[in-house]
């Protein structure tokens, strides 16, 4: 439960911050501040599968979290938790409730990431994120295959989230510091085979 544990104090923190979201603004804030925390710090904050999907990017633990189907995607103590930090105001709108917890599963650094990435972010519509992400390379290269309909998914690496749009990208870093990124993110285990 540690992965979802973090995911659900991350959308907690998210929308605690930012207010009411829908699904997909969620996905995509939370895939941003992966691909920071990735760049800045050679791993990601929530520790997800992702896939490039229809809208970009999407976690498929995040996705399973947000959809609330216990027992069908998460388990019962995972639904627990998050209907304690998260209420589901209609069919794909999200709330935090008004609840004071420990943010135990965060680090400094992560909530470092979620803040630049909500105040960077936040104030973007869902489909104004979904085709911000599309320009990132990790995505960008399935889209042919994906809007001719050829398959709807394909995995991607994490260490393709090492990528970065130029100059004028909010998420810059210096070529060198991405290097160290990488290595990071090579020596470290959890991430091996993803």
């Amino acid at each position: 439960m540690i992965i979802s544990a973090t995911i659900t104090q991350s959308l907690f923190y998210i929308l605690k911050n930012t207010g009411t979201c829908d699904k997909l603004k969620l996905i995509k804030l939370l895939y941003l501040a992966d691909k920071y925390h990735l760049i800045r710090y050679g791993r990601t904050i929530l520790n997800d599968d992702y896939y490039a999907m229809e809208y970009g990017p999407v976690g498929t633990t995040v996705k399973d979290i947000l959809s609330f189907d216990y027992p069908t995607n998460i388990s019962e103590n995972e639904f627990e938790y998050l209907n304690k930090l998260i209420e589901k105001t209609g069919t794909y709108d999200y709330r935090a409730k008004n609840v004071d917890i420990s943010l135990d599963m965060l680090s400094e650094t992560d909530i470092e990431a979620l803040d630049f990435i909500i105040k960077t972010f936040g104030d973007k519509e869902s489909f104004e994120l979904s085709e911000y992400t599309h320009k990132y390379p990790e995505w960008a290269q399935y889209e042919d295959l994906l809007k001719n309909g050829a398959t709807k998914r394909i995995r991607l690496k994490t260490e393709e989230f090492l990528s970065v749009l130029g100059d004028d990208d909010p998420l810059k870093m210096p070529a060198e510091h991405i290097d160290e990124s990488r290595k990071i993110l090579k020596s470290n285990t959890s991430y091996a085979w993803k």
